[in-house]
């Protein structure tokens, strides 16, 4: 949900942004990705499965009454979803918890990296 609204904030900047903010900005989206992930992790843990969402399109055969015409009877029905699917995923909770360790550390290491990264787009893009 993060990186989505990081992509966004991108475009918009994009259109009216200074130099300095462009490149403030896309330092900070790898920043931002990573957030993405911690708090995907922290939901695994929270619910004890994580979340697997599947898009293909899967097809489905009913009993439907009626034709949409005025006629009324029972028939078979064909239909395709192509909407996003949930479905839940075993996890081993413990791994997942090391695994969110490993991701705060790189937050950690990000986080100065952004800092230093905003520091050199202000050297190089100063305010005029």
């Amino acid at each position: 949900m993060r990186s989505t609204s990081a992509i966004l904030l991108l475009i918009a900047l994009g259109a009216c942004a200074s130099p300095q903010e462009k490149c403030a900005a896309e330092a900070r989206t790898r920043l931002s990705e990573l957030e993405a992930r911690i708090e995907i992790v922290e939901g695994n843990i929270e619910r004890g499965y994580a979340i697997y969402v599947s898009r293909e399109p899967r097809t489905s055969v009913g009993i439907c009454t009626g034709s949409g015409r005025g006629r009324i009877g029972v028939s078979t029905c064909i239909g395709t979803d192509n909407g996003p699917r949930e479905q839940p995923v075993a996890i081993d909770v413990s791994e997942e918890r090391k695994k969110l360790e490993r991701l705060r550390g790189q937050l950690a290491e990000r986080q100065v990296a952004y800092q230093s990264r905003v520091s050199q787009c202000r050297q190089t893009y100063p305010d005029t």
